[in-house]
C-alpha cells in the first residue's frame, strides 16, 4: 500500500510538472504574439480564443512525444542486445548503450565506420556482407559470429530493413544477442556425441575380440554361450561403474567389488579387499574387470570358491618415486589343491597380452597347490589415461 501511495504521488507530481510547462510555454508564445501585435502586457489578445486552445493542445503532443522519446532512451538502454542502426552502405550511424557495452573496444569510435569490418575473422565479415545485402534487397539476413580475441562471445545476428516511407530500405537494423552460453553448450554436446561415438565403437571391438575367443576356447557350443554370457555381464557391471565416475575414471576398490559380486555367496569373510584409494581411466577398469571376471569365475568352477572353506583376497599398493607403479595380487586359499591347466583359455590370454600390451606393465599368474595367485605390476600413469 505504500509503494503504491508513493507511485500515484509520484506520478501526480509528474503530472503537475508537465501541466506547469505547458503553461509557461504557452504564455511564452501568448507573449510573443503580443509583442508581434505591438499590444502592452496586459492588453487584449489579437488571437481568437480557438487558437489559444491549439496551442495548449500542441504542447500537449510535444510533451507527450517527449516522454515516449525518453521512454523509448530508456527501453534501448536496458536491452542486453548490441542494436545498431546502419546506413545502407552498412556504415554505422546509432548504436545503443547495450552495444557498446558489448563492443570488443567499447571506448573506440563507432559512429561512422563499417558495421562489417567489425568482426575479427575474414569469413565472419564475409557473412555480415551477405546479411547486409538480404536486408538491402528487403530480405532478413542471419549469421552467428564471435567477437573479440580473449574471450570471445557469441553473437546470432540478425539485419533487417528500416522502411522508408515508399516502402522500400531507407536504412539497415543490425540486432546481435549474446549465445555464449548456448555455443558452449553445443560445442560441449557435439563432443560428448563424438566421444560416445568412440566408445561405442571401442566397446564393440572389445566385444567382438571376447566372442572370439570365447568361441575359440570353448569346447562345446553351450560352454561357449555360458562363456560369453558371463563376459559380457563383467562389461555390463565394469560400464555401471564408469558411468557412477561420468566416464572419467573410477575408483579400483569399486571395480573389484563389482567384478567380485556375482561371484560371492551370502556367507561372509569368504573375499577381501583392500589397498589405498586408486582412481582408473575407462580403458583399465573394462580390463580389469574381465580379467578378474575370469579368475573369479575359474575360482568358483575349481578353485577357492568351489569350496565352502575357500578364501579370496585382492589386495593392492602404490610403489615406486621416480614412477608410481600400481601392485595387484589375486591370492586364493582354503580351496581343493590346484594344478596349473593344461592348455591356456582366454583368461590366461587376456591377463598374459592384454594387460601387458596396453599397460607395459608385468602380469604373473602361478599355480601352488593352496591356491591360484596372480600378480600384476603396471605404471600407474598408464592405468589412469582416459582413453576409452
Amino acid at each position: 500500500m505504500v509503494a503504491h501511495d508513493a507511485d500515484a504521488e509520484r506520478a501526480s507530481g509528474d503530472e503537475t510538472a508537465r501541466q506547469r510547462a505547458i503553461h509557461e510555454e504557452t504564455a511564452r508564445l501568448r507573449a510573443l504574439l503580443r509583442d508581434a501585435a505591438g499590444l502592452p502586457a496586459g492588453g487584449a489578445s489579437p488571437v481568437p480564443a480557438g487558437w489559444e486552445a491549439r496551442l495548449a493542445t500542441a504542447e500537449e503532443l510535444n510533451a507527450r512525444l517527449r516522454a515516449s522519446e525518453a521512454f523509448t532512451a530508456r527501453l534501448l538502454a536496458a536491452s542486453r542486445d548490441s542494436i545498431q542502426v546502419l546506413a545502407l552502405d552498412g556504415t554505422v550511424q546509432w548504436l545503443s548503450e547495450g552495444g557498446r557495452a558489448a563492443a570488443d573496444q567499447p571506448d573506440d569510435p563507432v559512429i561512422g565506420t563499417a558495421w562489417a569490418a567489425s568482426w575479427p575473422d575474414p569469413g565472419d565479415r564475409i557473412a555480415a556482407e551477405v546479411a547486409l545485402a538480404a536486408a538491402r534487397s528487403g530480405r532478413t539476413g542471419r549469421f552467428r559470429a564471435p567477437s573479440g580475441s580473449q574471450d570471445p562471445r557469441w553473437w546470432d545476428v540478425v539485419v533487417s530493413a528500416i522502411q522508408g516511407p515508399d516502402g522500400t530500405p531507407e536504412r539497415l537494423l543490425a540486432v546481435a544477442r549474446d549465445v555464449t552460453e548456448a555455443h558452449r553448450a553445443e560445442e560441449q554436446q557435439a563432443l560428448l556425441m563424438q566421444e560416445m561415438a568412440h566408445r561405442v565403437k571401442n566397446t564393440l571391438a572389445l566385444v567382438q575380440a571376447v566372442a572370439a575367443q570365447t568361441l575359440r576356447s570353448a569346447s562345446t557350443l553351450d560352454a561357449a554361450m555360458e562363456a560369453f554370457n558371463g563376459r559380457l555381464m563383467a562389461l555390463s557391471d565394469a560400464h555401471d561403474v564408469l558411468i557412477r565416475g561420468a566416464w572419467a575414471a573410477a575408483d579400483l576398490a569399486a571395480v573389484v567389488e563389482g567384478a567380485m559380486a556375482p561371484h560371492l555367496d551370502r556367507e561372509a569373510g569368504r573375499f577381501a579387499a583392500a589397498g589405498p584409494r586408486v582412481s582408473l581411466g575407462p580403458r583399465s577398469v573394462l580390463t580389469l574387470s574381465l580379467m578378474l571376471h575370469e579368475l573369479a569365475t575359474n575360482a568358483a568352477k575349481y578353485g577357492a570358491l568351489s569350496s565352502p572353506t575357500g578364501r579370496v583376497a585382492v589386495t593392492w599398493e602404490l610403489a615406486g618415486s621416480a614412477e608410481i607403479l600400481l601392485r595387484l595380487r589375486w591370492q586364493e586359499s582354503g580351496g581343493p589343491p590346484v594344478a596349473p591347466p593344461t592348455r591356456g583359455g582366454f583368461g590366461s590370454r587376456l591377463i598374459e597380452r592384454s594387460l601387458v600390451h596396453s599397460f607395459g606393465g608385468r602380469v604373473s599368474l602361478r599355480f601352488p597347490p593352496e591356491g591360484a595367485v596372480m600378480e600384476l605390476e603396471a605404471p600407474l600413469a598408464a592405468m589412469q589415461d582416459g582413453t576409452a
